[in-house]
């Protein structure tokens, strides 16, 4: 059932801002200098959040995945700005109007979501934000959704969450939050169908149109 939400907590990567194609680009260097073959269908199959997942299914060695980190956000700082993806403006002002708090639980680097939400304008709208390399465990592990609600002093049940990934509705389930998936740019549809979010939202407007009963 719907909770009687006090705060919305996001994702940023496939679900507030299209960083598919440069993440894309930055994987097929990055891999390249392990002399890696990284193409469209090898991201499809091997496409996580969490990109150790993609590290272990191009048989990356582990000792290189520190140094394979760097790489990536080095190629990655190289791209152009990622575009937001639409509507997710007027729905954090929708938020911000109805006094729901607004948080971020991502497992990009901090550095790099501070940077583009600073670009972007919509910086102000987030009282916590909790990124990957803050030293929580990364999704599909609760902690970090968890410790983004004790900071903002909102209990689980009067929460939602929105993602584009089937890690992001584990995580919401685990924490005992309202998953909401919505269909982004990543090759990721049938593993976030497959989670069975509590809503299957059409898009970012949708779903916060039926948590605020819009």
């Amino acid at each position: 059932m719907k909770p009687t939400v006090r705060a919305v907590l996001f994702d940023w990567d496939g679900t507030l801002v299209d960083s598919c194609e440069p993440v894309f680009r930055a994987y097929e260097r990055m891999f390249a200098d392990y002399d890696i073959q990284f193409d469209r269908e090898v991201y499809a199959a091997t496409y996580s959040p969490s990109w150790h997942f993609t590290y272990r299914a191009v048989q990356l060695p582990e000792e290189h995945w520190t140094e394979a980190d760097r790489k990536w956000l080095g190629y990655f700082d190289q791209e152009q700005l990622c575009d937001l993806i639409g509507g997710v403006k007027s729905s954090l002002e929708r938020l911000a109007a109805r006094n729901v708090a607004r948080g971020l639980v991502t497992n990009g680097s901090r550095i790099r979501v501070l940077r583009e939400l600073a670009a972007h304008g919509i910086d102000h709208h987030f009282t916590e934000i909790v990124c990957g390399d803050d030293g929580i465990r990364r999704k599909p592990d609760p902690d970090a959704l968890l410790l983004c609600l004790e900071r903002l002093g909102i209990p689980p049940q009067e929460a939602a969450y929105i993602g584009d990934a089937a890690e992001d509705m584990m995580m919401a389930r685990a924490a005992g939050v309202f998953a909401i998936g919505v269909r982004g740019t990543y090759p990721n549809h049938d593993s976030l169908a497959a989670a069975r979010p509590d809503l299957m939202a059409d898009s970012l407007e949708h779903a916060i149109g039926h948590l605020l009963d819009d």
